[in-house]
Protein backbone atom coordinates (compact mmCIF):
# COMPACT_ATOMS: atom_id res chain seq x y z
CA UNK A 1 0.00 0.00 0.00
CA UNK A 2 1.50 3.28 -1.20
CA UNK A 3 1.12 6.84 0.06
CA UNK A 4 -1.30 7.72 -2.79
CA UNK A 5 -3.96 5.25 -1.70
CA UNK A 6 -5.91 7.92 0.25
CA UNK A 7 -6.25 9.88 -2.98
CA UNK A 8 -7.70 6.86 -4.75
CA UNK A 9 -10.06 6.15 -1.87
CA UNK A 10 -11.57 9.65 -2.21
CA UNK A 11 -12.52 8.98 -5.82
CA UNK A 12 -15.81 7.40 -6.73
CA UNK A 13 -15.94 3.98 -8.28
CA UNK A 14 -16.76 5.24 -11.84
CA UNK A 15 -13.68 7.45 -11.69
CA UNK A 16 -11.63 4.50 -10.52
CA UNK A 17 -13.06 2.38 -13.34
CA UNK A 18 -12.08 5.07 -15.83
CA UNK A 19 -8.51 5.10 -14.53
CA UNK A 20 -8.49 1.30 -14.75
CA UNK A 21 -9.53 1.44 -18.39
CA UNK A 22 -6.88 4.08 -19.16
CA UNK A 23 -4.16 1.97 -17.58
CA UNK A 24 -5.55 -1.25 -19.07
CA UNK A 25 -6.22 -2.98 -15.70
CA UNK A 26 -7.65 -6.40 -16.37
CA UNK A 27 -10.83 -7.72 -14.75
CA UNK A 28 -11.49 -4.48 -12.93
CA UNK A 29 -15.22 -4.98 -13.37
CA UNK A 30 -15.20 -7.83 -10.84
CA UNK A 31 -13.70 -5.74 -8.02
CA UNK A 32 -15.57 -3.74 -5.46
CA UNK A 33 -14.28 -0.31 -4.54
CA UNK A 34 -11.74 -1.30 -1.81
CA UNK A 35 -10.37 -4.11 -3.94
CA UNK A 36 -10.27 -1.85 -7.00
CA UNK A 37 -8.33 0.80 -5.04
CA UNK A 38 -5.69 -1.70 -3.99
CA UNK A 39 -5.45 -3.33 -7.41
CA UNK A 40 -5.18 0.02 -9.18
CA UNK A 41 -2.53 1.24 -6.72
CA UNK A 42 -0.40 -1.85 -7.29
CA UNK A 43 -0.90 -1.62 -11.07
CA UNK A 44 0.14 2.04 -11.25
CA UNK A 45 3.21 1.46 -9.12
CA UNK A 46 4.25 -1.51 -11.21
CA UNK A 47 3.91 0.52 -14.45
CA UNK A 48 5.31 3.76 -13.11
CA UNK A 49 7.64 4.30 -16.03
CA UNK A 50 4.78 3.96 -18.52
CA UNK A 51 2.05 6.11 -16.99
CA UNK A 52 4.11 8.70 -15.11
CA UNK A 53 3.87 11.18 -18.02
CA UNK A 54 0.12 10.78 -18.45
CA UNK A 55 -1.61 14.01 -17.40
CA UNK A 56 -4.73 12.12 -16.33
CA UNK A 57 -2.65 10.37 -13.70
CA UNK A 58 -0.65 13.42 -12.68
CA UNK A 59 -2.57 13.85 -9.40
CA UNK A 60 -1.81 10.25 -8.38
CA UNK A 61 1.89 10.36 -9.24
CA UNK A 62 2.35 13.82 -7.74
CA UNK A 63 1.02 12.59 -4.41
CA UNK A 64 3.09 9.45 -4.70
CA UNK A 65 6.25 11.46 -5.43
CA UNK A 66 5.54 14.00 -2.67
CA UNK A 67 4.99 11.36 -0.05
CA UNK A 68 8.04 9.45 -1.27
CA UNK A 69 10.30 12.50 -0.86
CA UNK A 70 8.83 13.25 2.55
CA UNK A 71 9.51 9.79 3.91
CA UNK A 72 12.57 8.89 1.91
CA UNK A 73 15.49 7.45 3.79
CA UNK A 74 18.58 5.48 2.83
CA UNK A 75 17.03 2.34 4.28
CA UNK A 76 13.69 2.56 2.45
CA UNK A 77 13.76 4.43 -0.89
CA UNK A 78 16.42 5.73 -3.21
CA UNK A 79 15.42 8.33 -5.76
CA UNK A 80 17.43 8.36 -8.91
CA UNK A 81 17.27 10.92 -11.67
CA UNK A 82 17.81 9.59 -15.09
CA UNK A 83 18.84 12.04 -17.81
CA UNK A 84 18.08 10.95 -21.32
CA UNK A 85 20.92 11.82 -23.66
CA UNK A 86 20.09 14.17 -26.57
CA UNK A 87 19.59 12.61 -29.97
CA UNK A 88 20.52 14.02 -33.37
CA UNK A 89 17.82 16.25 -34.94
CA UNK A 90 15.63 16.09 -31.87
CA UNK A 91 15.32 18.82 -29.30
CA UNK A 92 17.12 18.09 -26.14
CA UNK A 93 14.72 16.99 -23.56
CA UNK A 94 15.39 16.37 -20.00
CA UNK A 95 13.12 14.08 -18.26
CA UNK A 96 13.32 13.21 -14.75
CA UNK A 97 12.17 9.81 -13.89
CA UNK A 98 11.82 8.55 -10.52
CA UNK A 99 12.80 5.02 -10.06
CA UNK A 100 11.53 3.41 -7.05
CA UNK A 101 13.70 0.70 -5.81
CA UNK A 102 12.27 -1.96 -3.67
CA UNK A 103 12.79 -1.29 -0.04
CA UNK A 104 14.72 -4.07 1.56
CA UNK A 105 12.87 -5.43 4.47
CA UNK A 106 14.27 -7.43 7.27
CA UNK A 107 12.29 -10.52 7.82
CA UNK A 108 13.39 -10.48 11.38
CA UNK A 109 11.52 -7.18 11.95
CA UNK A 110 8.22 -8.67 10.88
CA UNK A 111 6.29 -9.76 13.90
CA UNK A 112 4.49 -12.36 11.85
CA UNK A 113 7.76 -14.02 10.83
CA UNK A 114 9.50 -13.62 14.17
CA UNK A 115 6.84 -15.53 15.91
CA UNK A 116 7.46 -19.16 16.45
CA UNK A 117 4.58 -21.53 16.41
CA UNK A 118 3.23 -22.25 19.82
CA UNK A 119 4.28 -25.54 21.21
CA UNK A 120 2.23 -27.61 23.47
CA UNK A 121 4.05 -27.87 26.73
CA UNK A 122 3.52 -31.15 28.47
CA UNK A 123 3.58 -30.62 32.17
CA UNK A 124 5.10 -33.61 33.88
CA UNK A 125 3.72 -33.85 37.35
CA UNK A 126 5.83 -35.58 39.97
CA UNK A 127 4.42 -38.85 41.25
CA UNK A 128 2.18 -38.42 44.23
CA UNK A 129 3.30 -40.00 47.50
CA UNK A 130 1.53 -43.22 48.44
CA UNK A 131 -1.41 -43.05 50.75
CA UNK A 132 -0.99 -43.90 54.46
CA UNK A 133 -2.96 -47.12 53.97
CA UNK A 134 -0.50 -48.34 51.33
CA UNK A 135 2.47 -47.44 53.54
CA UNK A 136 0.90 -49.25 56.49
CA UNK A 137 0.25 -52.37 54.41
CA UNK A 138 3.84 -52.37 53.16
CA UNK A 139 5.17 -52.04 56.72
CA UNK A 140 2.90 -54.86 57.89
CA UNK A 141 4.11 -57.12 55.09
CA UNK A 142 7.75 -56.38 55.85
CA UNK A 143 7.18 -56.94 59.56
CA UNK A 144 5.43 -60.25 58.90
CA UNK A 145 8.27 -61.34 56.61
CA UNK A 146 10.91 -60.46 59.21
CA UNK A 147 8.92 -62.23 61.93
CA UNK A 148 8.58 -65.32 59.75
CA UNK A 149 12.33 -65.34 58.99
CA UNK A 150 13.21 -65.02 62.67
CA UNK A 151 10.75 -67.78 63.57
CA UNK A 152 12.22 -70.11 60.94
CA UNK A 153 15.77 -69.37 62.12
CA UNK A 154 14.76 -69.97 65.73
CA UNK A 155 13.05 -73.25 64.86
CA UNK A 156 15.96 -74.44 62.73
CA UNK A 157 18.50 -73.74 65.46
CA UNK A 158 16.90 -76.33 67.75
CA UNK A 159 17.16 -74.06 70.78
CA UNK A 160 13.51 -74.54 71.63
CA UNK A 161 13.77 -78.35 71.63
CA UNK A 162 16.94 -78.30 73.71
CA UNK A 163 15.48 -75.81 76.16
CA UNK A 164 12.36 -77.96 76.51
CA UNK A 165 14.48 -81.05 77.17
CA UNK A 166 16.58 -79.18 79.72
CA UNK A 167 13.43 -77.89 81.39
CA UNK A 168 12.01 -81.40 81.65
CA UNK A 169 15.29 -82.64 83.15
CA UNK A 170 15.54 -79.89 85.75
CA UNK A 171 11.88 -80.11 86.77
CA UNK A 172 12.45 -82.87 89.29
CA UNK A 173 13.68 -83.31 92.84
CA UNK A 174 16.50 -85.53 91.62
CA UNK A 175 17.90 -82.68 89.49
CA UNK A 176 17.88 -80.38 92.52
CA UNK A 177 19.86 -82.94 94.52
CA UNK A 178 22.41 -83.38 91.72
CA UNK A 179 22.91 -79.62 91.39
CA UNK A 180 23.44 -79.29 95.14
CA UNK A 181 26.02 -82.09 95.13
CA UNK A 182 27.90 -80.60 92.17
CA UNK A 183 28.00 -77.20 93.86
CA UNK A 184 29.41 -78.70 97.06
CA UNK A 185 32.01 -80.75 95.18
CA UNK A 186 33.20 -77.80 93.08
CA UNK A 187 33.58 -75.61 96.16
CA UNK A 188 35.52 -78.31 98.00
CA UNK A 189 37.91 -78.98 95.08
CA UNK A 190 38.52 -75.27 94.61
CA UNK A 191 39.43 -75.01 98.28
CA UNK A 192 41.70 -78.07 98.35
CA UNK A 193 43.40 -77.64 94.97
CA UNK A 194 45.47 -74.45 95.14
CA UNK A 195 46.61 -72.50 92.08
CA UNK A 196 50.32 -72.07 91.44
CA UNK A 197 51.89 -69.23 89.47
CA UNK A 198 53.17 -70.34 86.06
CA UNK A 199 53.96 -67.28 83.95
CA UNK A 200 52.74 -63.82 83.02
CA UNK A 201 51.35 -62.64 79.71
CA UNK A 202 53.02 -59.29 79.05
CA UNK A 203 50.96 -56.18 78.51
CA UNK A 204 50.20 -55.14 74.93
CA UNK A 205 50.26 -51.38 74.52
CA UNK A 206 48.54 -51.48 71.13
CA UNK A 207 45.57 -53.35 72.59
CA UNK A 208 45.70 -51.53 75.94
CA UNK A 209 45.76 -54.83 77.83
CA UNK A 210 47.55 -55.15 81.18
CA UNK A 211 49.90 -57.90 82.20
CA UNK A 212 47.99 -61.06 83.11
CA UNK A 213 49.49 -63.74 85.39
CA UNK A 214 48.71 -67.36 84.51
CA UNK A 215 48.05 -69.80 87.33
CA UNK A 216 47.45 -73.54 87.07
CA UNK A 217 46.19 -76.07 89.64
CA UNK A 218 48.88 -77.71 91.72
CA UNK A 219 48.35 -81.35 90.77
CA UNK A 220 51.01 -82.55 93.19
CA UNK A 221 48.43 -82.18 95.94
CA UNK A 222 46.63 -85.24 94.53
CA UNK A 223 49.34 -87.51 95.95
CA UNK A 224 49.02 -86.04 99.42
CA UNK A 225 46.63 -87.08 102.17
CA UNK A 226 45.76 -83.42 102.78
CA UNK A 227 43.61 -83.57 99.65
CA UNK A 228 42.04 -87.01 99.95
CA UNK A 229 41.05 -86.84 103.62
CA UNK A 230 38.52 -83.98 103.14
CA UNK A 231 37.31 -85.51 99.85
CA UNK A 232 36.64 -88.87 101.49
CA UNK A 233 34.82 -87.22 104.42
CA UNK A 234 32.56 -85.25 102.08
CA UNK A 235 31.84 -88.35 99.96
CA UNK A 236 30.95 -90.28 103.11
CA UNK A 237 28.61 -87.67 104.57
CA UNK A 238 26.99 -86.33 101.39
CA UNK A 239 26.85 -89.36 99.10
CA UNK A 240 27.71 -92.79 100.52
CA UNK A 241 25.71 -92.82 103.76
CA UNK A 242 22.61 -91.11 102.23
CA UNK A 243 22.62 -93.57 99.28
CA UNK A 244 22.86 -96.58 101.59
CA UNK A 245 20.01 -95.29 103.71
CA UNK A 246 17.84 -94.49 100.68
CA UNK A 247 18.46 -97.95 99.28
CA UNK A 248 17.50 -99.87 102.37
CA UNK A 249 14.83 -97.48 103.61
CA UNK A 250 12.91 -97.15 100.37
CA UNK A 251 9.33 -96.05 101.08
CA UNK A 252 8.37 -96.35 97.43
CA UNK A 253 8.62 -100.12 97.44
CA UNK A 254 5.41 -100.57 99.42
CA UNK A 255 3.59 -98.03 97.25
CA UNK A 256 4.63 -99.83 94.07
CA UNK A 257 3.61 -103.23 95.46
CA UNK A 258 0.11 -101.91 96.26
CA UNK A 259 -0.20 -100.49 92.74
CA UNK A 260 -0.14 -96.87 93.81
CA UNK A 261 2.02 -94.34 92.09
CA UNK A 262 4.67 -95.07 89.50
CA UNK A 263 7.32 -97.73 89.38
CA UNK A 264 9.64 -98.05 92.37
CA UNK A 265 13.22 -96.76 92.04
CA UNK A 266 16.29 -98.27 93.65
CA UNK A 267 16.90 -95.23 95.87
CA UNK A 268 14.32 -93.27 97.77
CA UNK A 269 15.02 -89.50 97.44
CA UNK A 270 13.14 -88.76 100.64
CA UNK A 271 15.35 -91.10 102.69
CA UNK A 272 18.44 -89.74 100.91
CA UNK A 273 17.76 -86.14 101.91
CA UNK A 274 16.71 -87.00 105.47
CA UNK A 275 19.90 -88.97 106.16
CA UNK A 276 22.07 -86.33 104.49
CA UNK A 277 20.60 -83.57 106.65
CA UNK A 278 21.06 -85.57 109.87
CA UNK A 279 24.62 -86.68 109.08
CA UNK A 280 25.71 -83.17 108.07
CA UNK A 281 24.29 -81.72 111.24
CA UNK A 282 26.03 -84.20 113.55
CA UNK A 283 29.38 -84.30 111.70
CA UNK A 284 29.88 -80.63 110.84
CA UNK A 285 27.60 -79.04 113.40
CA UNK A 286 28.50 -81.26 116.36
CA UNK A 287 32.06 -82.16 115.27
CA UNK A 288 31.45 -85.89 115.06
CA UNK A 289 34.74 -87.46 113.83
CA UNK A 290 33.47 -91.01 113.22
CA UNK A 291 35.06 -92.30 116.38
CA UNK A 292 38.47 -90.76 115.69
CA UNK A 293 38.68 -91.67 111.99
CA UNK A 294 39.06 -88.00 111.00
CA UNK A 295 40.87 -85.23 112.75
CA UNK A 296 39.17 -81.98 113.66
CA UNK A 297 41.08 -79.99 111.01
CA UNK A 298 39.71 -82.19 108.25
CA UNK A 299 36.13 -81.81 109.49
CA UNK A 300 36.57 -78.07 109.83
CA UNK A 301 38.12 -77.76 106.35
CA UNK A 302 35.17 -79.53 104.70
CA UNK A 303 32.69 -77.48 106.70
CA UNK A 304 34.33 -74.22 105.63
CA UNK A 305 34.62 -75.26 101.96
CA UNK A 306 30.92 -76.09 101.48
CA UNK A 307 28.75 -73.03 100.61
CA UNK A 308 26.87 -71.97 103.74
CA UNK A 309 28.84 -74.49 105.81
CA UNK A 310 26.74 -77.21 107.45
CA UNK A 311 23.66 -74.98 107.43
CA UNK A 312 23.87 -74.73 103.65
CA UNK A 313 24.10 -78.51 103.37
CA UNK A 314 21.07 -78.98 105.61
CA UNK A 315 19.13 -76.34 103.66
CA UNK A 316 19.85 -78.17 100.40
CA UNK A 317 18.61 -81.42 101.93
CA UNK A 318 15.42 -79.74 103.16
CA UNK A 319 14.74 -78.40 99.65
CA UNK A 320 15.17 -81.94 98.31
CA UNK A 321 12.68 -83.26 100.90
CA UNK A 322 10.07 -80.65 99.94
CA UNK A 323 10.53 -81.38 96.24
CA UNK A 324 10.18 -85.11 96.77
CA UNK A 325 6.98 -84.73 98.78
CA UNK A 326 5.55 -82.41 96.12
CA UNK A 327 6.27 -84.95 93.38
CA UNK A 328 4.58 -87.69 95.37
CA UNK A 329 1.51 -85.55 95.89
CA UNK A 330 1.28 -84.82 92.15
CA UNK A 331 1.62 -88.50 91.28
CA UNK A 332 -1.28 -89.46 93.50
Amino acid sequence: MSAAVPYLQKLRKPQLAELAEITDLRNHEDYNKPELVLALDQHLQANHSIFATDKRLANYYSRLATRSRGVSSPAKRDLKHEVTPPTDGVARRRTTRLKEEPVPTDDSDSPSLSRTPARDLVTVQPPLPPSPAIVTDAIDRQTAEIRRSISEAWTGSGVEERSSALRATLSSAKAIQVIALLLEAASLVHELLPLRYLTTIPAVQALHTPAYPIKVPDLFVLVDGVFWAPISLWLLTSLVLPLLASYFFNFRLNSASRGKGGGASSFDPLSFNLVKALVSYFVYGRDFDFFGAYVFSTVHKVDMAVPGQWRGTVAGAVIGIVGTLYEEILRR
